[in-house]
């Protein structure tokens, strides 16, 4: 039986389904709604006069490590509306949503990828989950046909854009985004109303140091901490803090079938832990049973999650179940622009993001020019290449990994999820954050060692004239794309 982590369904009534009572056995009260969760997430509530504030998971203060039942308090404290909550939510770290009320006026606000998904009722009686299985299993919902064919448009390990999911009554709360259950809308929330003033990276890396080491030590004090390192960039950061913390720790590297002796996210990691005196273990991947695919069917719907995920992930929590493990993936998404790069803003189009969520739809598309349409509206000024990264990239690609680990029980864990941290990413230029200068300025402040041995190198002289320039770029993508839209509808076809 599968313990989840992580997981919880919100709803105004008494649910009969024996799935949510068996899989999130804990019942909370918050206001007139009642929260069932796992047995293994903490959650800590505080009021005062009208204001309600519960907080499911873990969230710290960045700054002032105030947390758990402490932070609550200071958060009916300090405020009384959904925008002093934001304000206050802007420097939270960790893997959380906050539940707020004010008098009879109730939110749910994510952390900052929505870590923890919030998919929610936009129809019916409230109901929120952190699985919409939950829902539609509770409201005996059947896929909408439109969205059900942008879904089937893409491998199932991308992502659906904007916030829709195959049901046209239940949608996705993404970041920078807060749900008012009152009327059942997503209000989209802005993070600067006049365009970022460029920041160097020695600036960025002086401001955002001592608030992951914060997020890091926040997360060491309740887990065992395991560390995965591949030959790239993302990894060496977290390992970088792990390091100067001087905290025990192991460090591993998962060696998938297509791997071999000299590929380079074997030989780099054993390479890097052996010179810098860390722990590290070499695991191969562990074969998915009949038992847990069905249950995993059960939970999630068959044929709506990723195999390769779930196996990667059962493959950890066989290995490394009995702690967190850190990883880096944030940094990689904004810190480098990996999906951007320093692509001119002009060609921040629907056509675009289409191309980098890998799905061949029209109706993908028109989901896109939503989402542009209400960033104009809304009057944000972040790059729009950035909140795709951060919308639609983290707070949904991750999300339906994370979806999966939750739901395994493994608790996996990030020590860049913060607000604070992502947008004075955001204001380094990008041809300076594509370079990788904030991941070498961040190893280089805190583990320079680290540096000594090169990162992955790009073994093919195409891969490199397609990162050359942002035109470049642009043009790979494009290509690239109707490449593997020509593959797929082959493939639709057999």
């Amino acid at each position: 039986m599968i313990e989840c982590a992580f997981s919880y369904f919100l709803t105004e009534n008494i649910t009969e389904s024996k799935r949510i009572i068996s899989d999130l056995p804990v019942e909370k009260v918050f206001g007139k709604y009642k929260i069932h969760i796992d047995k293994e997430t903490p959650i800590f509530s505080a009021v005062k006069n009208s204001v309600e504030c519960s907080i499911f998971g873990l969230a710290v203060d960045v700054i002032s490590t105030v947390n758990g039942e402490n932070l609550a308090c200071q958060i009916v404290e300090s405020c009384v509306t959904v925008q002093d909550l934001l304000k206050f939510e802007n420097q939270l770290g960790g893997k959380y949503i906050l539940l707020f009320r004010n008098h009879d006026q109730y939110y749910i606000v994510g952390d900052a990828t929505c870590s923890i998904p919030i998919y929610y009722d936009n129809e019916g009686g409230f109901v929120c989950s952190s699985n919409y299985q939950y829902i539609v299993n509770e409201k005996k919902y059947g896929v909408d046909r439109e969205f059900a064919k942008i879904r089937a448009s893409g491998d199932i390990s991308q992502a659906m854009p904007y916030d829709i999911t195959p049901y046209k009554q239940i949608k996705q709360l993404i970041p920078n985004h807060f749900l008012s259950i009152d009327d059942r809308r997503a209000v989209r929330f802005v993070n600067s109303t006049e365009k970022q003033a460029r920041i160097s990276v020695e600036k960025a890396t002086e401001l955002v140091s001592p608030m992951i080491k914060n997020l890091l030590d926040f997360y060491k004090k309740q887990y065992k901490i395991y560390c995965p390192i591949t030959s790239g960039r993302d990894s060496r950061v977290v390992l970088a803090f792990l390091l100067e913390s001087r905290e025990n720790f192991t460090s591993y590297t998962i060696k998938h079938p297509e791997h071999n002796e000299n590929t380079q996210d074997i030989t780099v990691p054993v390479e890097l832990c052996k010179q810098n005196d860390v722990e590290h273990r070499l695991v191969e991947d562990v074969v998915v049973t009949d038992e847990l695919r069905n249950e995993m069917d059960e939970m999630l719907g068959s044929g709506s999650y990723s195999l390769r995920t779930l196996k990667i992930a059962q493959t950890i929590k066989e290995y490394f179940g009995d702690g967190a493990i850190i990883n880096g993936d944030i940094i990689g998404q904004v810190g480098k622009c990996s999906l951007h790069r320093d692509i001119p803003s002009v060609f921040a189009t629907p056509s675009y993001f289409r191309c980098k969520l890998h799905n061949y739809s029209r109706g993908a598309k028109t989901q896109l020019k939503r989402w542009l349409k209400d960033i104009k509206t809304s009057g944000e000024k972040v790059n729009t290449f950035d909140l795709f990264s951060v919308e639609n990239r983290l707070g949904r690609w991750a999300g339906q990994e994370n979806l999966i680990y939750n739901t395994l029980g493994q608790v996996y864990l990030n020590i860049f999820n913060c607000r604070s941290i992502i947008y004075v990413w955001t204001a380094v230029d990008r041809k300076q954050r594509k370079k990788s200068s904030i991941h070498i300025d961040l190893i280089g402040s805190s583990h320079g060692a680290l540096l000594d041995i090169p990162f992955e190198r790009d073994e093919s002289v195409l891969v490199k004239l397609s990162k050359s320039t942002g035109l470049a770029y642009l043009l790979s993508s494009y290509l690239k794309y109707y490449v593997e839209k020509i593959k797929h509808k082959k493939e639709r076809k057999l």
